[in-house]
């Protein structure tokens, strides 16, 4: 049994249509490269396999259970969005604690986890600060590791390296990767850029990780 099954999807908002009978498989452990242009949909395909958005028709199966009405919480997915999506009120230690702590973490076990990744993310030194304070790589950095630090089952990736300098773009690239090789986690990876598509799959490869599959949306 495939870890995600998207059957006919059809997604409309008003007279635009952004969804039109998406069919994709990806298999549990793999990294599925979602290539497409600007607008073709790949945003729409990512909130509704994580359940943001509502499908018009079609199905979505993970796990081997049908999904298709479950709340985003029911999922054992993480997102990483374009818009950072960071709570302004809250530090960035309590934005990367957040989801640890709706789900009933222990105290102790929320802390390590969130000094983990933001060792990883260098994000240590802002942890005491608001995100409007933190830099725009700094911001998705944060996002980044809010997903990450949940440890899901399934990462959707919505261009999550967009605006982090060529060592940060680096060195998520292999967090990345040693999530795909240690957790088993199955990554899906949504870009315009080709040649960032490319470079994933290359690094993947190298490693000798599980299978690598790309998926293109056509504008």
């Amino acid at each position: 049994m495939s870890h995600l099954i998207v059957q006919d999807i059809h997604k409309s908002y008003g007279a635009l249509t952004a969804l039109q009978g998406l069919d994709l498989t990806v298999e549990k452990g793999e990294f599925f490269a979602l290539l497409g242009p600007s607008a073709a949909g790949k945003t729409t395909t990512l909130r509704t396999i994580c359940g943001i958005e509502a499908v018009d028709q079609g199905r979505i199966i993970f796990a081997g259970e049908d999904i298709t009405g479950t709340e985003v919480r029911g999922r054992d997915m993480a997102m990483v969005f374009q818009s950072f999506a960071l709570y302004p009120h809250l530090s960035i230690y309590d934005n990367l604690a957040f989801p640890l702590r709706q789900s009933g973490m222990a105290k102790g076990d929320v802390t390590q986890r969130v000094n983990e990744v933001a060792e990883m993310l260098r994000l240590g030194h802002t942890l005491a600060r608001k995100p409007g304070t933190a830099s725009g790589g700094e911001q998705q950095r944060v996002a980044i590791g809010r997903a990450l630090v949940r440890r899901p089952s399934l990462l959707l990736l919505d261009e999550p390296l967009t605006n982090l300098d060529a060592k940060l773009r680096f060195d998520t690239r292999a967090e990345f990767k040693r999530l795909h090789r240690e957790l088993g986690m199955t990554i899906v990876f949504a870009t315009p850029d080709e040649l960032e598509a490319l470079s994933m799959t290359y690094l993947l490869q190298n490693h000798l990780l599980r299978g690598v599959t790309f998926g293109t949306i056509k504008k």
